[in-house]
C-alpha cells in the first residue's frame, strides 16, 4: 500500500515539474496568447456572464439597465449620450466583458471588423442607443461609422500637433 502512495506522488510531482517548466519556459507573448486561447471560451469572466455576440449585448444591456438609466441615455442625442458616458458606462463594458484582454464577444465583433476595443466599445453603446430610439441596428453600418469616427480623431489629434 505504501509503495502505490509513493509512486502516485512521485507520478504527481513529476507531472507537476513538467507541466509548471513548460509555462515557466514559455515568452510572455506565449503566455499572453495561451491566457487570451482561455478566455475566448468561457462564458463568465470573473464571474461576469459575457455575451456570445453583438445582438445578445444588446439583449442583456436591455436586461441589466434599469428603465430610468435606459430613459436618460436614449433621450439624449447619439454622439452626446456616447461620448457622455464614454468613460464609464464604456469602461464598464470593456472590463466587465474582457474586450480589452479577450472574450467570445471580442471574437465576435472582431469578425465583424472591429478590431479597437474602443471601436468594440462605441459600437455596442451605439447600437444600443439605436435599438433603445427603435432605430434601424445595422451593424455593417455602425462598424463603419465607428471606424471613420476613430480615423478622424486620430487624425485631427496628429493635425494639432
Amino acid at each position: 500500500m505504501v509503495i502505490k502512495w509513493m509512486a502516485f506522488w512521485s507520478c504527481l510531482l513529476m507531472h507537476s515539474m513538467v507541466v509548471y517548466g513548460q509555462v515557466d519556459s514559455m515568452t510572455l507573448e506565449e503566455k499572453i496568447q495561451l491566457e487570451y486561447q482561455k478566455r475566448i471560451v468561457k462564458s463568465h469572466i470573473n464571474g461576469v456572464f459575457i455575451p456570445p455576440d453583438y445582438s445578445s449585448a444588446l439583449e442583456l444591456l436591455d436586461e441589466i439597465i434599469e428603465p430610468k438609466g435606459k430613459m436618460k441615455y436614449s433621450e439624449q442625442p447619439e454622439d452626446y449620450a456616447v461620448n457622455n458616458v464614454f468613460f464609464s458606462f464604456g469602461r464598464w463594458l470593456l472590463i466587465n466583458w474582457g474586450i480589452e484582454e479577450g472574450s467570445r464577444l471580442t471574437v465576435s465583433l472582431n469578425k465583424l471588423g472591429l478590431t479597437f476595443p474602443d471601436d468594440m466599445v462605441r459600437a455596442i453603446m451605439v447600437g444600443y442607443h439605436r435599438k433603445l430610439n427603435r432605430r434601424p441596428v445595422d451593424i455593417e453600418k455602425i462598424v463603419e461609422e465607428v471606424v471613420e469616427y476613430r480615423l478622424q480623431k486620430t487624425s485631427e489629434s496628429s493635425e494639432s500637433q
